[in-house]
């Protein structure tokens, strides 16, 4: 067994040697022995016993000492890793590893799935499927009474095809053919049995690149065809032959470092999201303009987010990068199980902007439905398996008097300067990732920084929050006349110690909570006490997250799961945490719009000048229905395209 630490490269040398005597070794071996149990005792009690002897919760209101029930001992800890035969149980709760025990399931870690969504909308035959389409679909009659032109020009500039996909899957297959196994080209269908297919795709029947209809993943063959990508990528789970992790890519991003699985999920860490903490997505249906012909992609973020809001509570959530996206089959089909009415009719919508624009964003929705799902394990773990200590179901006030105090005493550390401010020194989750990733033969890319994970804390804990009261959602006009966000969530990966919160028990638990003389609280009232806390007022439960990780006397894993290892409440939280454990990463990467052949010509030759330096780049073509323009954007555009990725697939025809 191990426990991990940050490897360090010793520089002192030795000058003076024992001589090799029996005497000399058995002395040797005798101080190693003892300087090695004192390590390991002091790493694992992770604080001086001043510290616990001085900590005012180690005694009940009588003064008698508590049970260590939250403060196992090394011995304990160690008997119970040798005695159980699941590694993640002892990797959640104690950060141990043993390598030999986990080796059995890396075997899995080998290779992932990758998804295209792609359509040639220069096909004659698709124009004229789309435009028949559009002739009879409600949302374009009124527009095609008054201005047929611009609805053909706007809709054409949507589904233009410039050659991204070949060049693209030749940036996937440079620098991740380490990382895929096969990659599913989900494309619509423009005669029976007939998908749109590359002109330049060669056709081998062991070829790893897969053409995907339309009709073959759309539950409901009556909702086709579709030109909505929203609804396309709400049918993925149906996708045949698809690893239950997969990649996620548009034609218009491009690799360009290397990929790893390491990039995408691993066991210890989960999955890897890149957001984007400084766009913050509002709870709220945003307003829709029924004569709109387009809509972008802020409909169904919005939307998405108040379907979150509804279940997990009402915050701005952070914009999911533009990049590859991990996506996971038997989550998509949990929120499918979840929200089937909502997803069904997103489906149905066959262009972007029908139905009010009220489509699930399948990305966004499911990277915040997972970091949403472990926050509500590690809470629920904690109010039914370590708050109600004697699991009867009954919050005594012994209990809830034990939590008072303690959030009391945070509390107080909270107001302390920081250099004065007492800190929990055990290292984060994250702590010498790639040193614990190697140790189990994973490799990291180099492409992706592991910068926070969802077990050491919420990582959108809102700034400063007050938590005597409800935080608003709505925007609100500052002095200078521009709206103003009412949350701002810290977003910069910031270390606990930059962290800061402080709990209002009264608002947040309820006067019966805080009541003494209110000696049984029954089960159904504890319920609906943690519901309001966990998710209608939601700052209240991140501060509860973040003392529980962050308490410097008995912070850590331990505060929140199950203290019986052998139990089965202790397995339950386990298979939770493995199925809905994160970290967030961060990739260099680029976004731009073609707009114009000389803004076009500066940021490509920028992008070849770090051709080293960008893991990811999204080209967006978003010039205008000129010919000129257009003639002069795609020679500059494959120019670039031809220069940055010159070598064919090998699954490209030789034309």
């Amino acid at each position: 067994m191990a426990y991990i630490r940050t490897p360090i490269d010793s520089q002192v040398r030795y000058r003076h040697q024992c001589r090799s005597s029996p005497r000399c070794i058995v002395v040797a071996l005798s101080v190693s022995f003892f300087a090695f149990n004192w390590i390991v005792f002091h790493a694992f009690k992770g604080q001086s016993s001043s510290d616990n002897n001085n900590d005012p919760l180690s005694k009940d209101s009588s003064g008698k000492p508590l049970s260590t029930n939250w403060l196992d001992t090394a011995t304990e800890r160690t008997r119970g890793y040798r005695a159980s035969p699941d590694w993640q149980g002892q990797w959640y709760r104690w950060r141990a590893l043993n390598p030999s025990n986990i080796e059995q399931h890396t075997d899995d870690l080998t290779k992932y799935d990758i998804v295209y969504t792609w359509v040639n909308g220069s096909d004659p035959l698709f124009q004229s499927m789309r435009l028949e389409s559009q002739k009879n679909h409600p949302m374009f009659q009124k527009s095609l009474r008054e201005n047929a032109k611009q609805i053909d020009t706007t809709t054409k500039r949507r589904y233009r095809d410039m050659d991204e996909l070949r060049y693209s899957l030749r940036s996937t297959i440079d620098y991740a053919s380490h990382l895929f196994r096969r990659i599913h080209l989900v494309t619509a269908e423009v005669a029976p049995n007939k998908p749109q297919t590359p002109s330049w795709l060669m056709k081998q029947p062991d070829s790893p690149i897969r053409i995907v209809s339309h009709n073959t993943i759309f539950s409901n063959s009556s909702h086709l065809p579709s030109y909505n990508s929203l609804a396309i990528e709400s049918q993925f789970m149906n996708i045949p032959d698809l690893t239950d992790i997969f990649m996620y890519m548009n034609d218009d991003i491009f690799l360009g470092m290397k990929l790893l699985p390491s990039d995408l999920w691993t066991p210890l860490y989960g999955y890897v999201l890149h957001m984007e903490a400084s766009l913050l997505i509002p709870p709220a249906v945003r307003s829709f303009d029924p004569n709109a012909i387009t809509v972008g992609e802020w409909h169904s973020l919005q939307y998405s987010n108040y379907l979150l809001s509804q279940r997990f509570g009402p915050r701005h959530r952070a914009y999911i990068a533009h990049v590859i996206h991990v996506l996971s089959v038997s989550i998509l089909k949990e929120i499918q199980s979840l929200w089937p009415d909502e997803l069904g009719m997103t489906s149905a919508h066959q262009f972007r902007g029908e139905g009010q624009g009220k489509d699930i964003h399948v990305s966004f929705f499911m990277a915040h439905y997972i970091m949403e799902k472990l926050r509500e394990t590690q809470l629920e773990s904690f109010w039914q398996y370590r708050l109600d200590r004697n699991q009867d179901g009954i919050l005594d006030w012994e209990e809830r008097r034990i939590l008072i105090d303690r959030v009391k005493i945070w509390n107080v550390n909270q107001d302390q300067a920081t250099s004065a401010r007492r800190q929990h020194s055990r290292p984060t989750m994250i702590h010498a990732h790639k040193a614990t990733l190697d140790r189990i033969g994973i490799r990291m890319s180099g492409t992706t920084l592991y910068r926070q994970s969802g077990l050491d804390g919420f990582p959108y804990l809102l700034r400063n929050a007050d938590t005597s009261k409800t935080i608003p959602t709505a925007t609100y006009k500052g002095r200078d006349g521009k709206d103003v966000l009412p949350q701002f969530p810290y977003g910069n990966y910031e270390p606990p110690k930059d962290r800061k919160c402080k709990l209002d028990v009264d608002f947040c638990f309820g006067p019966d909570f805080v009541d003494p003389t209110y000696p049984r609280m029954p089960a159904e009232q504890g319920k609906r006490i943690f519901s309001r806390m966990a998710f209608k007022e939601f700052h209240c439960g991140d501060c509860l997250l973040e003392i529980l990780m962050q308490d410097p006397y008995r912070g850590g894993m331990g505060a929140w799961m199950p203290k019986d290892e052998t139990s089965e409440a202790f397995a339950s939280v386990v298979e939770k945490v493995a199925r809905y454990n994160y970290v967030l990463g961060t990739s260099d990467y680029s976004f731009m719009a073609l707009q114009g052949a000389k803004g076009a010509k500066k940021d490509l030759d920028n992008l070849l000048a770090k051709w080293d330096h960008k893991a990811f780049f999204c080209i967006n073509d978003d010039f205008p229905d000129d010919p000129v323009v257009e003639n002069e954007i795609r020679t500059l555009f494959k120019d670039f395209l031809d220069t940055r990725f010159r070598l064919p697939s090998p699954y490209e025809t030789t034309e």
